[in-house]
């Protein structure tokens, strides 16, 4: 049984059907009037093309995320369409899931943070957003997502980036750290002792249109780079049988304390053993400073110099490189339906997938 208003009618493989109860208990109660959407049609999973092409034609009111350049051919052939940012970019809404190149930091070559660092210093995160998102994003310099509340911190350590400029794109300065630790480019890739340095990138989905441009900038600075989508990916990445993948951080949201607990010795589990987190790092000190920060009233101003201290271990031994921030691109049909939320709307989030989806549907008013 469930206490929502609507009742499970039809459930194939091919659509699930939940039609309005008739006598749901907040309407009788005088405590919320009814939806007036009376049946919900959900479809299997499709791929992006075919989403697009039913959201051209009417026959979606709204989906899972589209990437940038989908959404945005979506919502200039169909007027009716609109998303968070109304129909100009980024046509969604900032996310707390930062994405970041990580690795499987107790497995060579990447268990070197010199050479993490010459890989950061390879990537042009500029180039990322311009090419794989068409200009519809941002980068990122911290694992964190650029909330405002996260601004009264990341604001007052920006000085670290001076020291430790992660966000800079120096394919000569990441030549000098690869020949520093005895690789030589062997026909244009980084080897040695006759091996060539190999970056396989596992990646989910959702990050088809970035991980291309970063296997090509990759390998313009001579790094063997490739990626690779498989249905195994979330285990292999658990696992710690991909050395290198991208992950967002669903953590910190107004305080730095939960992400760079996801960084903490405790999660670093042997390659071939289930991890929560997939970073497998260790630093005894990281750890003891995230601990007390744990400890600690997130407004006390200890908070801030405990950040500082752990952030510059992390900066220093970059255990993940941070790519991009994410976006959410929640395509919203207003054929049939309006008060979707939006900027200038924004009742509830849309990605309904994190059970707010109730919220949108007691908000939606028939199309006039």
């Amino acid at each position: 049984m469930v206490s929502g208003p609507y009742r499970l009618a039809l459930s194939t493989p091919g659509q699930r059907i939940w039609d309005r109860r008739d006598f749901w208990w907040a309407a009788q109660s005088g405590f919320h009037p009814m939806p007036q959407v009376e049946r919900l049609i959900f479809l299997p999973y499709m791929d992006e093309s075919k989403r697009v092409q039913n959201l051209l034609t009417d026959q979606l009111d709204t989906s899972l995320d589209l990437r940038p350049p989908n959404i945005r051919s979506a919502v200039e052939g169909n007027p009716r369409l609109t998303t968070w940012s109304g129909r100009q970019a980024p046509y969604g809404y900032l996310d707390f899931w930062p994405v970041s190149l990580g690795f499987n930091n107790l497995e060579e070559p990447f268990s070197d943070p010199q050479v993490r660092w010459a890989i950061n210093f390879a990537i042009d995160r500029r180039q990322l957003v311009e090419v794989g998102w068409q200009g519809s994003g941002a980068p990122t310099r911290w694992p964190f997502p650029d909330f405002p509340p996260m601004r009264q911190y990341t604001g007052q350590v920006q000085d670290l980036l001076a020291q430790y400029p992660v966000d800079l794109h120096d394919p000569q300065r990441s030549a000098r750290l690869m020949e520093e630790r005895g690789w030589k480019k062997v026909e244009g890739f980084w080897t040695r002792h006759g091996e060539r340095l190999r970056i396989v990138i596992d990646i989910f989905p959702g990050f088809q249109d970035l991980a291309p441009v970063l296997v090509e900038q990759l390998r313009r600075a001579g790094f063997d780079a490739d990626f690779r989508s498989t249905s195994d990916v979330y285990t292999r990445m658990a696992q710690g049988e991909a050395k290198a993948f991208m992950n967002g951080h669903g953590g910190s949201v107004s305080d730095p304390y939960l992400t760079l607990s996801f960084y903490h010795s405790r999660f670093a589990q042997p390659t071939g053993t289930p991890a929560e987190h997939f970073w497998r790092w260790k630093n005894p000190q990281f750890d003891q400073l995230v601990d007390q920060m744990g400890q600690v009233d997130p407004q006390a101003p200890e908070t801030l110099a405990l950040f500082r201290q752990a952030l510059e271990i992390w900066l220093r031994d970059l255990p993940s490189i941070p790519l991009v921030q994410w976006y959410h691109r929640i395509p919203h049909n207003q054929t049939y339906w309006t008060n979707w939320p939006s900027a200038e709307n924004p009742y509830i989030h849309t990605a309904y997938w994190h059970r707010t989806f109730l919220l949108v549907l007691l908000g939606l008013r028939p199309a006039q």
